[in-house]
């Protein structure tokens, strides 16, 4: 005799051996009893969920020769007919390979005819969908008034390909995918009658491998145990299925932890030459980075992922390593990573550069966060909470959490610098002249002028208000620090050659404006903005000077939106440019 592959050994026979589908056989079930059994039924759901199966066990139900009866006895000449598939009364159809116009008349004229044995003629058509527009509607007639004898089920795994003419004639039954540990169940089960030996992480394996299939699950037991016999190993389903071993995954969340570039390009070297699938690995990789932010979102994520015991313990140990907010970043490159290996002609060379981008990865912080930091480091003259870390975090547990010592303590040594600079301003008089106010007294005026006379300097009547607004502006669309420098400056002259434009002498946005990469941007900026080429000269002013026409920045931050006003004031602040500046980074919006 011919060996009967698991899946076909272990066809649920009965309703209660339908896994996973309680609702919908204990619903056929009261209809078998209560004499309420509808003419046309359509099971739709996932492969290898229990549809058909489901299918032949209430024909084996109804026409049973001790029924009709809520479990058939499998013993009568009617159910052993109907299980071995040689039944007369009950028609299998695949509606692929019979979807024509003909078929359905043909089936049509048959109809007529009363079963030759059994108490229902059953019409059990797979795969519904695959029958052609013509074929649904000449089963119209026939299906919305068939004879008393006649029982229509329908299966398919993609209803929404059927007319809605035949959905409202059928009795709708959605299965659904079979949970991993109603499968390990099973799975179980087999192994024991077989006397199979094998860990309960290889049922797991093989489960989730199968994606809520039953069907496919028996099927990779039966293909594993052919490689491994009666006593299987973990190494051997991973190497039979050419699966991911779970400690390359491991391993890769490490280097992305270490920042290891050099680590993710030796692992993805070891998963090209085993021949791993690269996207496979992309799409398992995805999957453990979503247990780590469960694992960050629940205090139980027990109950959100069915993982043993061992494994859930080492993802919490991985998790420690990561800030929530890294994690949804490294989630979203590695996304669009894995986008770029399926459509890219080099998938090794995309995944190693995917790779490098996230162990590479700067740290990322909520910006309310950074903005409530830097006020306190306003409100106080005291630096001690500078280097202080956040409550939560431990050291290097996050990536990219520690730079550089020689840029800490340059950070340290700027931020002290400008406290001191706050506290020193705060304990000076008030100047005569105030900042962002225009001269009221004659004797401020005088000053101006003088002032002017020195320099030399005429103003153009075509540097306005709305033209240094315009620059402002449009500086800040090209480049938004550059822009927040420009705010604090004060338009003096506009020529065809020159653009003058001056700062408080000292100042942080002084001295930033002047290096060499800010001067050479802003006037390519400039030359952009008025269309020619133009110069410009960056003048130092004494503090609280400023020229009759000049566009108080003040009065531009308060005609600003709300959001913008905030944006500005981020932007503006001098702890946060020379954060940005030492640590070459940028402000992300959420």
């Amino acid at each position: 005799m011919s060996y009967l592959v698991l899946a076909r050994q272990w066809r649920p026979q009965v309703f209660e051996e339908v896994i996973g589908q309680r609702p919908i056989t204990q619903t056929l079930q009261n209809a078998i009893s209560q004499n309420r059994v509808s003419h046309a039924f359509l099971f739709s759901g996932p492969r290898g969920v229990g549809k058909t199966s489901t299918a032949r066990i209430l024909a084996k139900a109804l026409n049973c020769e001790k029924g009709p009866q809520i479990n058939p006895c499998n013993q009568c000449a009617n159910c052993k007919e109907i299980t071995d598939g040689i039944s007369m009364d009950v028609i299998e159809i695949d509606g692929a390979s019979n979807r024509g116009i003909d078929e359905s008349r043909e089936l049509r004229e048959n109809v007529r005819y009363t079963p030759a044995k059994s108490r229902y003629k059953i019409y059990i058509i797979d795969e519904v969908h695959m029958l052609t527009r013509e074929a649904f509607n000449a089963l119209l007639k026939t299906l919305e008034e068939p004879p008393g004898h006649i029982i229509f089920i329908f299966a398919t795994t993609e209803p929404h390909k059927i007319p809605a003419t035949i959905l409202s004639r059928c009795q709708r039954y959605d299965f659904k995918r079979i949970s991993l540990k109603d499968m390990i169940e099973n799975l179980k089960q087999i192994v024991e009658r077989e006397g199979i030996q094998i860990s309960q992480r290889g049922l797991l394996v093989i489960a989730r491998e199968s994606e809520g299939s039953m069907r496919d699950a028996q099927s990779l037991l039966d293909q594993v145990i052919s490689y491994g016999g009666k006593k299987i190993r973990d190494e051997d389903i991973t190497e039979v299925l050419g699966l991911i071993d779970q400690k390359i995954l491991y391993d890769t969340i490490e280097a992305i932890a270490d920042r290891n570039g050099q680590r993710c390009v030796e692992i993805v070297e070891h998963i090209y030459h085993y021949g791993y699938d690269i996207q496979h690995f992309c799409q398992n990789l995805l999957h453990t980075l979503r247990n780590l932010i469960l694992i960050k979102l629940s205090e139980h994520p027990e109950g959100l992922m069915e993982l043993p015991p061992e494994e859930l313990e080492g993802l919490k140990k991985q998790a420690e390593r990561f800030q929530f907010e890294q994690l949804n970043h490294l989630f979203s490159l590695l996304l669009k990573g894995e986008e770029e290996v399926a459509q890219s002609t080099f998938p090794r060379t995309m995944l190693e550069i995917t790779l490098i981008r996230m162990a590479t990865l700067r740290p990322v912080f909520p910006i309310d966060e950074i903005v409530k930091k830097l006020e306190g480091m306003e409100k106080t003259p005291s630096i001690s909470g500078v280097t202080k870390p956040p409550e939560n975090s431990q050291p290097g547990n996050s990536i990219g959490a520690k730079p550089p010592s020689g840029k800490v303590e340059q950070l340290q040594k700027s931020f002290e610098g400008k406290v001191r600079e706050k506290v020193i301003e705060r304990e000076k008089p008030p100047s005569k002249v105030s900042e962002g106010m225009m001269p009221s007294s004659g004797e401020e005026a005088k000053d101006l002028e003088v002032y002017r006379e020195e320099r030399n300097l005429e103003e153009s009547r075509e540097f306005s208000e709305e033209v240094w607004r315009g620059l402002v502006d449009f500086t800040r669309a090209k480049n938004p620090i550059l822009g927040s420098f420009l705010v604090f400056g004060i338009p003096i002259r506009l020529s065809d050659e020159k653009v003058e434009i001056g700062f408080e002498k000292d100042s942080f946005h002084y001295d930033r404006i002047l290096e060499k990469g800010n001067r050479s941007q802003l006037e390519l900026i400039c030359q952009e903005y008025f269309k020619k080429n133009t110069k410009v000269i960056i003048s130092p002013l004494e503090r609280g000077t400023r020229l009759q026409g000049a566009v108080p920045h003040t009065e531009r931050n308060e005609q600003d939106k709300p959001e913008e006003r905030v944006k500005n004031r981020i932007e503006g602040n001098p702890l946060v440019q020379e954060a940005l500046r030492l640590f070459d980074g940028k402000i992300v919006e959420k």
